[in-house]
């Protein structure tokens, strides 16, 4: 699909109120459409489909359960999730370990939550750029001192210098930042942000964004700041919108 994206000007909220939330016992779930607040049709943000902001319980096990046309980006806070999958795989993901499934033209997976502490993370999917390409799966090793005092760059499109790709121009960063940080946010020409506060709190000018609001911010905005008012983790996507994609995701779409 092709479309010319309306630019996003200045900045918008994505508040939690817009999240649906589904609570089944050991599993709790806000589904988060990053587009929601930008009044068109289609909820996602260009290439960024749908987020979901999960916290699952120890014992809880998701069977297998196929994906098709889905770029999917494991990112997880705390705790530790066994992942099985169709292509023989099985890794023991974690705040130290990311996955990411490119699903393609189909992949299946299994997750079981492993040892006594709650997960909570994000899966992000993310639409590619066409339908029925070759699935894969990545794994990679992350160091968290790396996101202390500076940008940590997790994915990125195919050639980019992330260690992680999804077929899109999608580029993910996280940060840990202390209480009264300042800093700007990550910027390329051509693309706009999309921040989110995982957990803590921080301004952006006047507003005050808590745990689990977004806010977007256009292109034209290269030296965003954004200051800690408490230890907060944070993650920021720059987006190309448009750039070309596929609605055909089994969750992106």
């Amino acid at each position: 699909m092709n479309i010319h994206a309306a630019p996003v000007i200045g900045t918008g909220m994505v508040s939690p109120e817009t999240h649906q939330q589904r609570a089944h016992g050991p599993f709790q779930l806000r589904r988060i459409r990053p587009g929601i607040t930008l009044g068109r049709s289609d909820p996602g943000f260009g290439g960024l489909g749908t987020i979901d902001h999960a916290k699952l319980q120890p014992g809880l096990v998701v069977r297998m359960h196929e994906h098709r046309n889905d770029e999917i980006i494991s990112y997880m806070r705390a705790g530790q999730m066994k992942h099985t999958d169709s292509a023989g795989h099985s890794e023991v993901l974690s705040s130290h370990r990311l996955m990411v499934m490119n699903a393609g033209h189909g992949f299946s997976h299994e997750e079981e939550v492993v040892g006594r502490d709650r997960i909570e993370m994000l899966q992000i999917f993310v639409r590619p750029e066409m339908a029925e390409m070759k699935p894969e799966v990545q794994f990679v090793g992350l160091t968290e001192a790396e996101r202390n005092g500076q940008w940590r760059l997790l994915t990125g499109p195919v050639g980019s210098d992330a260690p992680t790709f999804v077929r899109q121009q999608v580029y993910l960063y996280d940060r840990h930042l202390a209480a009264g940080e300042t800093v700007i946010l990550p910027a390329k020409d051509g693309f706009d942000r999309w921040f989110y506060v995982f957990d803590g709190n921080v301004s952006a000018g006047k507003q005050d964004i808590e745990k689990y609001a977004a806010l977007m911010v256009g292109a034209s905005e290269q030296q965003f700041e954004v200051t800690a008012n408490e230890a907060s983790d944070v993650v920021v996507f720059l987006v190309d919108r448009n750039a070309a994609y596929s609605r055909d995701g089994t969750m992106s779409g």
